[in-house]
């Protein structure tokens, strides 16, 4: 009988400490603050004296709310084995092992992204999910859009708008975007140009832009990609890190020791030569990087030489928790007429 008190006492235990942890979880969620998010980001066209920096870009790894990915790819047994493996819930709050889950697959995207991504039918975030991609006709920005794209030189690159909890810096999970061309059959990521590491190249595989530029064959690489961080910290802030990828060209003075290590130069500059300048494609990466402190309800504008981004951060009404259909455990067996 002890034996048997004892065994009672500590799955009583257990099961208050079981409604207590849920009961956290459910006061956790029921106090987020929930907001819906609007972003149109568009290109510049337009002459400038800026000087790009030539360092090369870094990935990111960082744990990401990625809304386009599911959606871009073409190879179906991919797609199903990306949806299969991650539910959206997943691809809000875990896109890095979803990523994963698409890249071991022999999948292909768009070789250009949409400017318009958008869920195909009208949503809405519940308690406990992550953030959420809306239709294009929970959006507001059809005006704006229209204004900015009939000005001279503008060049529409992204507009979506979601839902998502605001959290704290430190507990903030960024949102991934991307859109326009995909260059990677012309440049690898760091910026150089495929058939500088193609052996029929005058140059053979020299590194034009030194070690710090170490090539990185993973795809894709978009016209613009980045992250943005919205989070609460009292008030409500907007972390941006964009980069806007732009073809051009990048001139390197090679020293005498560097025309050395490979054969083509020294052909083409003589044994005397002391340096070479050489004229390369190069795919420069303008970033964005800003961080402001905004209000709620009002449209907000980031300003850059070459490109723009018009936010709304707008207050929403708090999601409710998703109704669980019950699922029967017995199945019923049909009908039958004697």
């Amino acid at each position: 009988m002890i034996v048997l008190r004892l065994s009672k006492n500590k799955l009583s235990a257990a099961l208050a400490v079981s409604l207590l942890s849920s009961l956290s979880a459910s006061a956790v969620a029921a106090a987020e603050r929930w907001f819906e998010v609007e972003v149109y980001i568009f290109e510049r066209d337009t002459p400038t004296t800026e000087q790009w920096p030539t360092t090369a870009a870094t990935k990111q790894n960082r744990k990401t709310v990625d809304f386009i990915t599911p959606m871009i790819s073409t190879d179906l047994t991919a797609l199903n084995m990306g949806l299969n493996g991650c539910t959206s819930t997943d691809w809000a709050t875990d896109s890095v092992n979803c990523n994963e889950q698409l890249s071991s697959a022999n999948h292909k995207a768009m070789a250009d992204v949409p400017m318009q991504i958008s869920a195909s039918t009208p949503a809405a975030a519940h308690l406990g999910d992550g953030a959420v991609l809306l239709a294009e006709s929970q959006s507001q920005f059809k005006d704006i859009m229209a204004t900015i794209s009939r000005e001279k030189g503008t060049t529409s690159l992204l507009h979506m708008t979601w839902q998502q909890s605001m959290l704290p810096r430190n507990r903030a999970v960024p949102v991934k975007l991307f859109s326009g061309h995909d260059y990677s059959e012309e440049f690898e990521f760091n910026g150089q140009p495929i058939e500088a590491s193609s052996t029929t190249s005058e140059f053979g595989n020299f590194d034009f832009m030194g070690s710090q530029f170490a090539t990185d064959n993973n795809k894709p690489v978009w016209k613009f990609d980045g992250t943005i961080n919205i989070y609460l910290q009292h008030y409500l802030f907007i972390e941006t890190d964009f980069r806007l990828r732009e073809a051009g060209s990048k001139t390197v003075l090679l020293a005498n020791n560097e025309l050395r290590a490979n054969p083509n130069t020294l052909a083409n500059t003589g044994e005397n030569a002391e340096s070479q300048a050489v004229t390369t494609p190069y795919l420069y990466s303008i970033p964005m990087t800003q961080n402001r402190r905004v209000r709620s309800d009002e449209v907000h504008y980031f300003d850059h030489p070459k490109m723009g981004m018009i936010i709304q951060i707008r207050k929403m009404e708090q999601p409710t928790a998703k109704v669980v259909e019950p699922t029967k455990d017995v199945a019923e067996l049909p009908a039958t007429t004697l």
